[in-house]
């Protein structure tokens, strides 16, 4: 092993540990998409079947987002070995985000023929805050990355592998689709001149695959649904803004209102807003990437060091007039995250960023050092610079986003679970509201049921009340108005959503107490859960 292999390995292992120290619990709360893969993976491995009763599906539909089911066949090993919890449902995401260094290397190395600049983006990716945050959270995008690189590294080596590894990386997200043929393409006109007849002809022959494959999942209606309702071409604001007419008629204002309020138009600025979004400084640096619960308090997805080595980085490129192919996969990453505008500019769409970042981060870097002979003070400066902007940003991932972010990650779901395993068997009937989120998958995965028998009962659960066992899953906020009556048993328990027990008549009632609340960690500890019982024993 030489010294590059040793170095990679290192930077492999530290990417590693950061990405799965305290996985169990950083981040905090066990978010729904996470509980959901979980337990589809476990009903999977047990039953052949997911909680659906759908065999070898490609999508799992929740709110008719139809997300792709890459990430719940991933985490089937991971469960089978280390068993239903959370670290092993979380693990994959975080292993392969690790990993994603190696295709980086490879990637890098290609491009600049230098295996200083291509350790340095792997040591850049292994730190990166936005990459951490993501990959720890139960994050196909994460998995996805990986292969999409991979198909890059192959793309003029060998077509068979390229194909298949960016064939992986559209089953796990919805936006490789767009970006493989985008970056296939880019990456081919780039080395054109320099390359090869066989690496030409294995370059074009997978783009040409790419393109036919995204065609094919453009015709799929399910996979076109997550982007259905997020696209542009849906987005409320903008249609009322093609709806736009003047008040007083007249053939003039009229056709100027028509001039500038067409769809072609009104779309194209559209997108170009969004787009230009992901490299505004609010996002860069601020605080409007989202989903909230990816996000860092106070940091935005680059650290500030990251922001000045980028822009060092951009203008070495200039400079030097080569590595373009970095800056030109760079723009062209967040494009299909600008075709969308809920949770926009969304930190997750964008992730194919991450990586060429990193590039020419550390281009940036290597630059800087290279002017002697102040070079090793200039490493020093930037090293103990890069180091304090990381520690900074785990002592607010760590601390301060469990008091922050734990109201976007459905805090509170796994602690009611938790709390109804240790009481269920002494009532006949539990009420339960599905409101922040309905908590089946959290009994289920918590609990550890039998999901052959629990999944039967739960596939009703989208026509209203649905049973299993003595719990009752209702669609009200407040299920304890009806639940203490004269016709029920005498021992139910009922659990109520957030602002259900102010003012509740339930206070008045001598048979009906509180047994226990499930409030979030922030300041003014908000009641997410209020548990009423009411028991022969009272």
């Amino acid at each position: 092993m030489d010294k590059t292999q040793k170095s990679l390995l290192i930077i492999f292992i530290l990417a590693l540990l950061l990405r799965t120290i305290k996985l169990s619990s950083l981040p905090a709360g066990f978010h729904a998409d996470e509980v959901r893969a979980g337990w589809n993976a476990y009903s999977i491995l047990k039953t052949g079947q997911d909680d659906r009763g759908n065999t070898l599906a490609m999508y799992y539909n929740t709110f008719g987002d139809f997300r792709p089911t890459g990430i719940i066949y991933f985490t089937i090993p991971s469960i089978a070995i280390l068993g239903l919890n959370e670290f092993a449902v979380r693990l994959p995401s975080a292993l392969f985000g690790a990993l994603t260094i190696f295709p980086l290397f490879l990637f890098t190395f290609a491009l600049t023929n230098k295996k200083g600049i291509a350790l340095l983006a792997s040591l850049f990716l292994a730190i990166s805050p936005w990459h951490i945050s993501v990959s720890r959270a139960t994050s196909e995008v994460a998995i996805s990355m990986f292969f999409v690189l991979g198909g890059l590294v192959f793309l003029t080596k060998n077509k068979f592998i390229s194909i298949i590894s960016f064939l992986i990386g559209y089953l796990l997200y919805h936006s490789a689709r767009l970006l493989s043929p985008a970056f296939a393409l880019i990456t081919l006109l780039y080395l054109w001149r320099n390359s090869s007849i066989t690496s030409k002809r294995h370059a074009v022959s997978v783009t040409i695959i790419l393109i036919l494959l995204t065609g094919l999942f453009t015709f799929d209606k399910e996979a076109r649904g997550r982007f259905s309702q997020v696209s542009i071409f849906n987005d409320i604001d903008t249609a009322k803004e093609l709806m736009r007419m003047p008040f007083e008629e007249g053939e003039n204002k009229v056709f100027i209102a028509r001039f500038f309020h067409n769809k072609p138009l009104t779309y194209s600025r559209k997108f170009i807003n969004e787009y230009t979004s992901y490299f505004s400084a609010n996002f860069l640096i601020g605080d409007e990437g989202k989903p909230a619960r990816y996000r860092t308090p106070a940091i935005g997805v680059l650290t500030y060091i990251e922001v000045i080595l980028v822009l060092v980085g951009l203008a070495a490129i200039s400079r030097k007039n080569k590595y373009f192919l970095a800056l030109l996969l760079l723009l062209a990453a967040p494009l299909p995250a600008a075709l969308t505008t809920e949770d926009a500019p969304n930190l997750h769409r964008s992730f194919f960023m991450v990586p060429f970042f990193s590039i020419i981060e550390a281009i940036g870097f290597s630059f800087l050092t290279s002017f002697k002979p102040y070079s090793k003070l200039i490493t020093v400066g930037l090293s103990f610079a890069i180091l304090a902007n990381f520690i900074f940003f785990w002592h607010m991932y760590s601390t301060h986003a469990v008091y922050k972010i734990s109201g976007s990650r459905s805090y509170g779901s796994k602690e009611l679970a938790l709390q109804l395993n240790e009481v269920e068997n002494k009532y006949d009937q539990i009420f339960l509201t599905n409101i922040p989120d309905d908590p089946y998958p959290w009994i289920a995965f918590f609990n550890k049921l039998n999901p052959d028998e629990f999944n039967k009962s739960a596939i009703k659960r989208e026509h209203g009340v649905w049973t299993y066992r003595n719990y009752i899953f209702t669609t009200q906020r407040c299920p304890s108005q009806d639940a203490f009556d004269n016709q029920k048993p005498d021992n139910i328990l009922a659990v109520d959503a957030e602002g259900c027990s102010e003012g509740s008549d339930l206070h008045n009632r001598g048979d009906v107490q509180i047994l226990s609340e499930v409030k979030r960690p922030n300041e003014a500890e908000t009641v997410i859960y209020t548990l009423w019982s009411k028991t022969s024993n009272q």
